[in-house]
């Protein structure tokens, strides 16, 4: 076999197995968790690198913090990086907070493949959280 034949019997056996895996595509926007189901199935579903931000209304860092997260999930939907950004209120849901042990706001968790791959605590300018989170990538990749 050819290495051209070789390497078109790979792109296709990948695409296949892309079909066959029924890939979601990524969340347009941040996602606001709504519940513990919502937060297990988006953890379950996706391979993808999940930045959650552990935040609260009254929390004045939080609310700082929230418009450079949505920057940079934009950022990273246009630039095609397999990332997903997400919202967690701690006042909703204080049993997923409880259970990633998150005391303090606003903290980030990096979650890949079901697991706590980085932890964040407090709030960071969007240039130094863009700098931990590509961090995080080249840790995880």
């Amino acid at each position: 076999m050819s290495n051209d034949n070789e390497i078109e019997a790979i792109r296709q056996k990948k695409m296949a197995d892309m079909v066959n895996k029924n890939i979601v595509p990524l969340p347009e926007n941040v996602v606001n968790i709504e519940s513990v189901d919502h937060f297990n199935t988006l953890v379950n579903d996706y391979d993808s690198l999940i930045i959650v931000d552990f935040w609260a209304q009254w929390c004045g860092p939080c609310k700082s913090f929230g418009p450079h997260f949505e920057a940079l999930q934009k950022e990273y939907l246009k630039a095609g990086k397999n990332v997903i950004f997400a919202k967690l209120n701690v006042d909703n849901h204080q049993s997923i907070a409880q259970q990633f042990q998150v005391t303090g706001i606003p903290t980030t968790l990096f979650i890949k493949n079901k697991k706590l791959v980085h932890r964040q605590v407090g709030m960071a300018p969007k240039a130094q959280f863009a700098k931990i989170i590509e961090s995080v990538l080249q840790k995880i990749e």
